[in-house]
């Protein structure tokens, strides 16, 4: 082996070392949301170990193909892992169940899958069946990141925190920059296969840095209701009460709605009720009653008896008081003003 060969090796086992270490750190982290501490030191171990696949298959004359396949299965377990890591960021109410392990499937199937492979196989089989397994793999990962990304700018509008939203970006920057040259490596001929090991080594340190330099770990936590205490049982109870006096009974059209009025016809606190709302939805007070204010609006605007109606009436027929707000929410919420969503509508 070269001088060069041995830094490249140096340098890309230097990630997945760090990569390991971190998961262990993360896993016995004290501070912060432990779920989300626990998802986290999840997907650092299925990096380390699928770019550490990738570090042994550079350096080493024969591998086995059960060793490849089985590796590349691993693709498909940080795509599920991310994206739960980004929910239990942002929904305080969120747990693990049962039925988050069928976004493992894939990442099983995979794996049962690539212990079949002998060598013959890679003689014998024909190769658009292997072009079509990368593929399934690379596009599961790429539409995990994709989906999570936009459910993250979804949650920055709905008022998640900075650091919160910094961290999940961050994170996705990484993922994707991996993902793009490991679907360069398929191109081995102009992109060398060990910068994939190195650019994760990069990332790993880097976002390290930056994640504990600015304590973004700390701030997914779930102190925010801990003066209040309400068990899971108990808040799916008032969630669906408030869904029925809101959605149900469409007293989001009611101006005069606020969280006092609507704490005060279902005899509770607005302390609890704001728990709820924000634990159950990920959305604040406002933000949520405007989500079905916005939606009636859309619903309105594409009516052809509302036509002649101008803007500020749909504004009044669906509850607020302002045309101001009205527009504002509704670009907040659809990404267009009243105005011209109606005018593409019309069209």
């Amino acid at each position: 082996m070269s001088a060069s060969d041995i830094l490249l090796v140096i340098i890309s086992g230097l990630g997945v070392t760090h990569g390991l270490f971190m998961a262990v750190i993360l896993w016995l982290y004290p501070k912060g949301n432990p779920l989300s501490n626990k998802l986290l030191s999840g997907l650092l171990i299925v990096l380390s170990f699928r770019v550490g696949k990738s570090v042994f298959l550079e350096f080493t004359t024969s591998t086995d193909i059960k060793i490849i396949f089985v590796g590349l299965s691993a693709i498909m377990a940080i795509g599920p892992l991310y994206y739960l890591f980004a929910l239990s960021s942002t929904q305080k109410s969120f747990r693990l169940k049962a039925k988050h392990g069928v976004h493992f499937l894939p990442a099983v199937v995979g794996f049962i899958g690539g212990w079949q492979f002998e060598e013959h196989h890679a003689e014998t089989l024909p190769m658009l069946l292997f072009i079509s397994i990368f593929l399934a793999y690379y596009l599961h990962f790429l539409v995990y990141l994709l989906v999570t990304y936009r459910y993250i700018l979804q949650q920055r509008k709905a008022g998640l925190n900075t650091d919160v939203f910094d961290l999940l970006r961050l994170l996705f920057y990484g993922l994707l920059a991996i993902w793009v040259v490991y679907v360069l490596n398929l191109l081995d001929e102009f992109i060398p296969y060990i910068i994939g090991p190195i650019l994760y080594s990069i990332v790993a340190y880097v976002i390290s840095f930056i994640v504990f330099r600015k304590g973004y770990i700390e701030q997914i936590d779930q102190t925010k209701y801990k003066t209040t205490p309400v068990t899971e049982e108990q808040r799916e109870q008032i969630f669906k009460k408030v869904l029925k006096h809101i959605v149900h009974e469409k007293e989001y059209q009611n101006p005069g709605l606020t969280l006092k009025s609507l704490s005060t016809s279902l005899n509770l606190s607005p302390q609890i009720v704001s728990q709820v709302i924000n634990l159950e939805s990920g959305k604040n007070f406002n933000h949520f009653v405007n989500t079905y204010r916005i939606e009636e609006a859309r619903h309105l605007l594409k009516l052809e008896h509302f036509k002649n109606q101008t803007i500020a009436a749909v504004a009044y027929e669906v509850g607020f008081n302002s045309i101001s707000s009205f527009n504002t929410a509704f670009k907040k919420l659809t990404g267009k003003t009243p105005v011209t969503f109606r005018s593409e509508v019309s069209k």
